[in-house]
């Protein structure tokens, strides 16, 4: 009868043993070597931070698996480390567009004949738009678009999208309502219907007008358009505007650095020590001359596994980038290279190889587009950001477990923590050392062996039940 609570307690036991081996003493603020205060809006429940340039210059991990958020009473706030870019500015430009009536018979209001008589140009503009066997008595019916020479007039890109058409009624016209049909087509041979509408101009006493003079879609790319009355009295606009929708991508912050050279392992061979947790994705070089042009291969050092005499490793370069830098003054103008892109490379040590003579040092100058911290505000503020430590596992989580129902667009639009000065502790070899030396640190030592001996006293109370359960099993029953 006694086996199962007996189990119950082994298992309760064990359980509090590998929470106490699991537990990390060490994880507080004064364990990493740089520290940034953080200034949060009180407003914000959920805090975006572009990783400060601090941050890749001092972290021990190329991963930034040494980053911490603590809050004030020194505990560590769970964050994602997300790329959030800036939500895309949207603007719509009215263009007029080239406006052509189509007449035909008034019992064919509402249909526009697809085997219309249209005359273009070399570039495909429109000249003319006829009805076949059009008679002195047709009326107007319809409206044929082109929209590619205005578009072009107004400097708007060919290839963005229009979201919709607004008209404008003839001088002199007052109330008018109608019901029309838009078609749209890119060879002016197969037609889509893709709206309709209802038109409305009101005028009162006063001259006060009320109005709906536009034909709204989903924005979308074409050449040509028709309109069809479906209900009410066809009339040529005085003017018709194409709404253009230009979506422009913000650029994007890139932080740089740069980086003197020293003489490498093979040949002319430039060697650049860089910060590890760099996310280099574009790289270039400085020069100090007026004119020089230096065909270089830029890379990594790779040991080869075989020795040669004396126990020396030969090594490799494994290059990312083989291109022509340059810097020149011609006419009074200076012309120089720009950086080149690669994919995104951690290196604590970048290898430059000039493929002639040089004759100077030049610098290498890397990019990197910073990553955003995201975290809840919870805990006790002020927060703070800590860095920099050689043995720190990953803290960060996956981006649904802080911002849960937010997309990236939103975040990215969130207004920013504002990272304070910089306070530099002791290198992040001697924090954790310092950190057990001093008076806290000794009673977090004797804390620390307390438990210790506790959990060895548990398991020794473990091992004691477990043979006793072993004994009572092996028992021979009367």
């Amino acid at each position: 009868m006694c086996a199962l609570p007996n189990r119950r307690a082994i298992a309760a036991v064990l359980l509090m043993t590998s929470s106490a081996a699991t537990a990390s003493p060490s994880d507080v603020p004064a364990g990493y070597s740089h520290i940034l205060p953080l200034a949060v809006d009180a407003n914000q429940a959920v805090v975006r931070l572009p990783v400060p340039r601090d941050v890749y210059l001092n972290a021990r991990s190329p991963e930034l698996d040494d980053l911490r958020v603590f809050d004030a009473a020194g505990m560590s706030i769970p964050f994602a480390l997300a790329d959030l870019e800036s939500p895309p500015t949207v603007s719509r430009s009215a263009t007029p567009v080239a406006v052509f009536p189509v007449h035909g018979r008034a019992r064919d209001a509402g249909r526009v004949h697809d085997s219309l008589q249209i005359r273009t140009g070399t570039d495909g503009a429109v000249i003319s738009v006829t009805a076949p066997a059009r008679t002195v008595s047709d009326e107007l019916i319809g409206l044929v678009l082109d929209l590619r020479p205005a578009a072009r007039a107004e400097q708007v890109e060919a290839v963005a999208p229009v979201g919709g058409l607004i008209l404008s009624l003839p001088p002199g016209t007052g109330s008018y309502s109608a019901w029309v049909a838009l078609d749209i087509s890119d060879d002016l041979q197969s037609w889509d219907e893709v709206a309709e509408a209802a038109l409305s101009w009101l005028v009162n006493d006063q001259g006060e007008s009320v109005q709906k003079d536009r034909i709204g879609f989903t924005p979308r790319q074409f050449r040509y358009a028709r309109i069809r009355w479906l209900d009410g009295k066809p009339i040529a606009f005085s003017a018709i505007h194409a709404e253009y929708v230009v979506e422009r991508q913000a650029s994007r912050h890139l932080e740089t650095i740069v980086l003197q050279g020293s003489p490498g392992l093979e040949g002319r061979d430039l060697v650049y020590t860089a910060p590890v947790a760099i996310p280099s994705r574009s790289l270039g070089l400085v020069f100090k001359g007026q004119n020089v042009v230096m065909p270089v291969q830029v890379g990594k050092y790779a040991a080869i596994r075989r020795r040669e005499a004396g126990g020396r490793s030969p090594v490799r370069l494994q290059s990312l980038v083989n291109a022509t830098f340059y810097q020149m003054v011609q006419d009074g103008r200076r012309r120089a290279s720009g950086d080149v892109e690669i994919p995104v490379t951690h290196s604590s040590q970048w290898i430059v190889r000039p493929q002639t003579d040089v004759a100077e040092r030049p610098a290498l100058r890397l990019g990197w587009t910073p990553a955003s911290i995201v975290f809840v505000a919870g805990g006790k503020p002020p927060y703070s950001l800590a860095f920099g430590r050689t043995d720190a596992r990953p803290a960060r989580v996956g981006l649904p477990q802080v911002a849960p129902g937010f997309s990236a667009r939103e975040l990215a639009a969130f207004a920013a923590a504002k990272p304070g000065n910089l306070i530099r502790q002791q290198p992040a070899g001697q924090v954790v050392d310092n950190v057990a030396m001093s008076p806290s640190g000794n009673k977090r030592i004797w804390l620390w062996a307390l438990l210790m001996g506790g959990v060895l006293a548990l398991g020794a109370m473990a091992w004691h039940l477990f043979r006793q359960l072993k004994s009572g099993a092996e028992r021979p029953v009367a």
